[in-house]
């Protein structure tokens, strides 16, 4: 399963029905109104984050939420539909925007990691430091 990543500015009415799915099961704290998961994502939107998302056969099956500054990006939040945990999206994800970084000179900052992301954090160049982890450009 071939995944795709894009960063989401204006998503689509598509992206927006995906997105709800993709965060149907996040933790609630992670929306400031999980009953309202688009007004939730459209006001980190409007609050200079990014919605990085992966996409496959032109549907969003995961995303995770980025916030730059400076040369720095900090990933957050990284949630996967359900029907597709275990087929890799979260790990191609993971792949492209650390090549992405790594060819544009930013360091990303991994927050509030799932545990079964850690190994693959760390197999592209990222290092644990206390609860998050750092990737080391190349």
């Amino acid at each position: 399963m071939p995944v795709h990543l894009e960063h989401i500015s204006q998503p689509t009415d598509q992206d927006w029905i995906d997105l709800g799915k993709i965060y149907t099961d996040a933790p609630q704290e992670w929306l400031s109104n999980s009953s309202d998961i688009k007004g939730s994502l459209q006001a980190l939107l409007d609050n200079d984050y990014w919605l990085i998302a992966g996409r496959f056969n032109s549907r969003l099956l995961g995303a995770m939420q980025a916030k730059k500054d400076g040369s720095d990006i900090t990933l957050s939040h990284f949630c996967v539909r359900n029907v597709t945990i275990n087929r890799g999206v979260a790990h191609q994800m993971l792949h492209h925007i650390s090549k992405w970084a790594n060819e544009n000179g930013y360091r990303l900052i991994a927050k509030g990691v799932p545990a079964e992301l850690s190994n693959s954090l760390i197999k592209r160049n990222f290092t644990k430091k206390g609860d998050d982890f750092i990737c080391n450009l190349e």
